[in-house]
């Protein structure tokens, strides 16, 4: 797996308690599987938000046809090209 570096900004206090808990050559791994586990939490609680409101579509009219409503805007703010009268592509 290829890796990238990037810079990031610790408080004093929290680098502190990190080099003294987690030895030097052990870092980088340690601060991205931190990374990755918040990131996958992040996306599951995404993905639980996302249901949860599909669910709720589906057990009330009301939403779903307000719903149906702003879909109709989904292409909005897009440039059409000139002389077309067609949807826009999507970029």
């Amino acid at each position: 797996m290829s890796t990238q570096q990037i810079l990031i900004r610790l408080p004093e206090d929290v680098a502190a308690k990190l080099k003294a808990v987690v030895p030097a050559r052990q870092r980088n791994k340690f601060v991205a599987e931190l990374v990755a586990t918040a990131v996958a939490r992040y996306d599951d609680n995404l993905a639980k938000i996302a249901a949860a409101v599909t669910d709720e579509e589906t057990r009330n009219r009301e939403i779903a046809l307000e719903m149906r409503d702003w879909e109709a805007t989904i292409g909005d703010g897009l440039e059409q090209e000139p002389g077309t009268h067609e949807k826009p592509k999507a970029r």
